[in-house]
């Protein structure tokens, strides 16, 4: 057998070394040319790679962030994470993509952005030959939220509008635009307040009745590219009228002098907007409720709070001098909150301490709404979690990866990590996570992050049962318009333009369209486009649609008759109390509370079963 001279061996490992240093000097460190741009609360990516690609596996990376002194945000060295001398603010916040260091990707995951992580990223790789180790990344950091919109008086024959936004960074601008895009001129400039860090934004517009009554408040950034917009539609009654209008309405009066059943659609309307009333009222109390603890901790203003509610003899003389007199606010927010409970009209006063602190304090309120949709969110993600866990249970192949990305932000324990990862099939991991989602101290947090780590990993599965969740919305607005197929016969009055829109969309055909468009009165058109509804192809898809579009155009008619689905869900309600409860005591004092809170004195039906209940 023949064998290769000692020469020729030290030849091909000097070789190898060379083919080695030469691969490894020539590649250089890689970064994004454009800075990275998050929200805070993301999850992102600073980019870093080795260019040609060769494997990291054995380099030491270093990750560091130069701010006013130089922080540590991610050593991986000897083959491991090594994080000793990490700075705290990063602490479980860090990872890198193992599998990918072959390929020379020693990209930094940063976890739970926040918005003093914005600034300058070095990744430095010291063990490189060659002269370029090191890149930088800048990372822009912006929060954003949802503009608010409310009726703020009128001027002249217009109505004025205040559009109001708080929790943005950075400083953001707001403008104010018609139903065609059109920017309109504001009522002086933008007024900007920084707390915290974030900004809260303020403008008003006057605006002129239009064919739409449609406006929009659109706040955005440009620095981080992200923009918020809500619209508003001004019912017509509410634009002062003009003196021909004046005229007109002098003559109609006469009419509904002489018409019983015109007073009766007025008495109508003042009662429906005493409803509207009372619950605005009620939602305001359920926040200062809602938030007790936070409001006694962070107001500031509460002597100025109970000065405002004393003016409008909203609390007593004794009780604004306790408050004045309190050494510290959060005795102040103590004293305000027991003169709220003690109140004649508790509910009625809660809202006017609400309104008053939205004014003098805007962005502690909308920080803990933003808070408020926060858990509204996760609720919404752990219900999705729930409502399809046999499915994900049979669908998901990478429940190792899940689990994973939930241990390292310490949200399951090490030990059913391990279980999880040594699991034998795609099945028994799930059952698996599962159990560690009901386990968990805060479920609902932990699903919540279970269902966006899963929409980044396999969306597909995520859509898919999201489009039956569609096909179920599309279910209740057909429900909705069969519901209320009388009704809406009788009120809706823009049945032309529906039907036309459905037109458009090829849901109904050119004949109806043409009928209904020829119909004398709008009970006509709305009879004959039930027709077309009934007679569509896929009636539930057109009735949906039909719903939406009414939605746009006649708004105040669906939130009147989704009062009425409020009433019926509430008789369901007191239904499955009656079932339920064996405590007939605490069963007729909780109802005898619902009949002291709803005015059932327009629901025979409702009342009827109530007292059927109590007695």
């Amino acid at each position: 057998m023949k064998t290769f001279p000692t020469s020729a061996v030290w030849c091909l490992g000097i070789l190898f070394i060379s083919v080695s240093l030469i691969t490894t000097g020539s590649s250089e460190v890689v970064g994004p040319a454009d800075p990275v741009v998050a929200l805070a609360g993301d999850d992102i990516i600073l980019p870093c790679s080795l260019k040609p690609s060769v494997s990291a596996e054995e380099m030491v990376v270093e990750w560091t962030r130069s701010n006013l002194r130089k922080e540590n945000v991610h050593l991986y060295r000897q083959g491991r994470d090594s994080n000793e001398d990490q700075s705290p603010s990063y602490s479980g916040r860090t990872s890198m993509f193992h599998e990918e260091l072959k390929n020379g990707n020693v990209s930094l995951k940063l976890t739970r952005v926040t918005l003093s992580d914005a600034g300058r990223y070095r990744c430095f790789i010291p063990t490189l030959t060659s002269q370029v180790k090191e890149t930088t990344v800048q990372l822009l950091v912006g929060a954003v939220s949802q503009p608010v919109i409310s009726i703020d008086g009128t001027k002249g024959w217009g109505v004025v509008l205040k559009c109001e936004s708080g929790g943005w960074f950075p400083e953001p601008e707001m403008e104010w635009l018609d139903s065609s895009g059109t920017i309109l001129p504001a009522d002086g400039p933008p007024e900007i307040h920084r707390e915290e860090d974030l900004y809260a934004v303020r403008r008003h517009v006057t605006v002129n009745q239009t064919d739409t009554n449609r406006f929009t408040c659109r706040v955005k950034q440009p620095e981080i590219n992200h923009l918020k917009e809500t619209e508003i539609h001004v019912p017509d009654e509410v634009f002062p009228k003009s003196q021909v209008g004046f005229i007109v309405g002098l003559i109609a009066a006469a009419v509904v002098v002489l018409t019983a059943s015109a007073g009766g659609v007025y008495w109508w309307r003042k009662h429906k907007e005493k409803q509207r009333q009372r619950l605005e009222e009620l939602c305001d109390a359920w926040f200062v409720d809602r938030h007790k603890d936070d409001l006694i901790q962070r107001v500031s203003e509460g002597k100025s709070i109970a000065s405002e509610l004393h003016k409008k003899d909203l609390i007593p003389d004794e009780m604004n001098s306790q408050i004045s007199a309190a050494g510290t606010r959060q005795d102040q927010m103590r004293l305000l909150f027991k003169a709220l409970e003690e109140a004649e009209n508790t509910t009625r006063v809660k809202s006017a301490f609400y309104r008053i602190l939205l004014r003098l304090e805007p962005y502690l309120v909308y920080h803990l709404e933003k808070k408020q949709r926060q858990r509204l969110e996760e609720r919404r993600d752990a219900w999705f979690v729930d409502r399809h866990k046999d499915h994900l249970i049979q669908k998901v192949s990478k429940g190792k990866s899940i689990a994973s990305e939930l241990h390292q932000k310490d949200l399951i324990p090490d030990e059913m990590n391990s279980q999880i990862s040594v699991a034998a099939t795609s099945q028994d991991q799930m059952r698996l996570l599962f159990k560690a989602l009901e386990e968990a101290e805060n479920t609902t947090r932990v699903k919540s992050a279970f269902y966006r780590i899963l929409l980044d990993l396999e969306p597909d599965i995520v859509k898919d049962l999201e489009k039956q969740r569609q096909r179920l919305e599309e279910l209740r607005e057909a429900l909705f318009v069969d519901r209320h197929k009388d009704d809406l016969i009788q009120k809706v009055s823009k049945g032309k333009s529906i039907a036309s829109e459905l037109h458009q969309k090829d849901l109904i055909p050119d004949e109806m369209n043409s009928q209904i468009s020829a119909a004398g009165t709008s009970q006509d058109q709305m009879r004959l486009l039930f027709l077309a509804l009934e007679e569509a192809e896929n009636t539930t898809r057109v009735k949906s649609a039909f719903y939406r579009i009414l939605l746009d155009l006649e708004p105040d008619i669906v939130k009147d008759l989704d009062i009425c689905d409020d009433l019926f869900g509430l008789f369901n309600l007191f239904e499955n109390l009656k079932k339920e409860i064996d405590d007939v005591t605490r069963e007729r004092g909780e109802l005898n509370n619902c009949m002291d809170f709803i005015d059932l004195s327009e629901n025979t039906c409702l009342k009827k079963y109530i007292h059927y209940i109590l007695h």
